[in-house]
């Protein structure tokens, strides 16, 4: 997993085409126009979601993983906390669906906090929570780019 500023993120263009090609929407559009929604860059490859919501308790969360994608996770507006492991021999408490790309997992040792400005990208062998409560809820506007790998 990555955690850094997105003016830092030429320096995560050596993942990959695609990875480059997500971190140039980031860094080209301006989000704050940009309705939540889906959206295709380049048909299942690279795929954009804007989200917006109030950040929330653990409880009404879960720990997440994926297998085909990599999420790039850009915190655009607000902040929040994220619990993040690394995946080693945590068992699935939700198997994973092929058609959602997830499975979901009972716990997570570590918590990060994520800012506006700030991404996460997260691997398969990286289970995390986002979306939790640093302290006060946040209005938090987050764009989600899923890099098929």
């Amino acid at each position: 997993m990555i955690i850094d500023q997105l003016e830092n993120c030429e320096r995560y263009f050596a993942l990959g085409e695609r990875f480059k090609k997500g971190f140039e929407h980031l860094l080209s559009t301006d989000f704050g126009q940009i309705p939540p929604g889906k959206y295709e860059l380049e048909g299942d490859q690279l795929k954009v979601a804007v989200q917006e919501y109030v950040s929330k308790e653990e409880a009404d969360s879960k720990i997440e993983a994926h297998q085909r994608y990599a999420d790039i996770q850009f915190i655009y507006a607000g902040e929040e906390l994220m619990g993040i492991d690394t995946l080693r021999d945590q068992q699935p408490t939700v198997p994973y669906n092929t058609e959602k790309d997830v499975s979901f997992f009972g716990k997570y040792d570590y918590k990060i906090r994520v800012t506006a400005g700030m991404f996460t990208v997260f691997f398969p062998q990286d289970i995390h929570m986002p979306g939790l409560r640093s302290g006060e809820a946040s209005n938090v506007k987050k764009v989600v780019v899923k890099v098929l790998l």
